[in-house]
């Protein structure tokens, strides 16, 4: 009973301090507390390959189509080539852009990528004006005929944690 009545005075602190309001920036600063939980975070410490610029093409295939579509600067133009169809995505990109924004930019930082075959793993940090909020988070990314490209589905799954829904297909 005890631990409920402590959880219920910490969730009315918490709500208490971010306002009552539904401002942009409440938003976003709930955003950037949602980020985490659709992604999947690492859950034990495992030795991965570190990221050496130019040793392995592939490699750095997948940072640079993880760096670009996460990045809150970037345009969909610029995001749609790393994208598995990415067709009716500029409202969602727009959206993300102005989330970004309010929190002094988002981006991520790819920490290691394993690629078998036509698949990747990737280990990031989601930043927050530059700042690492979100760490030891992992997704995936695959080998199609446009070279390396992030699915729909996990590319939504980030954007619906960041509060900028994705269309249905």
């Amino acid at each position: 009973m005890k631990r409920m009545i402590l959880a219920g005075a910490a969730v009315a602190i918490v709500a208490a301090a971010c306002g009552g309001d539904s401002t942009d920036e409440a938003d976003a600063v709930e955003a950037a507390t949602t980020v985490a939980p659709t992604t999947t975070a690492a859950t034990e410490a495992v030795a991965r390959p570190a990221i050496v610029p130019g040793e392995d093409a592939d490699v750095d295939a997948v940072v640079e189509a993880y760096v670009v579509v996460f990045d809150s600067t970037t345009t969909y133009e610029e995001k749609a080539p790393y994208l598995v169809e990415p067709e009716g995505l500029e409202e969602t990109v727009a959206t993300y852009t102005a989330t970004g924004t309010s929190m002094g930019g988002v981006s991520l930082d790819p920490k290691s990528v394993t690629v078998d075959g036509d698949t990747a793993a990737v280990s990031y940090d989601f930043l927050f004006g530059g700042n690492p909020s979100y760490t030891n988070l992992t997704g995936d990314a695959v080998r199609t005929a446009a070279g390396w490209q992030i699915t729909r589905e996990m590319f939504c799954d980030i954007m619906r944690s960041a509060r900028s829904s994705c269309p249905t297909e």
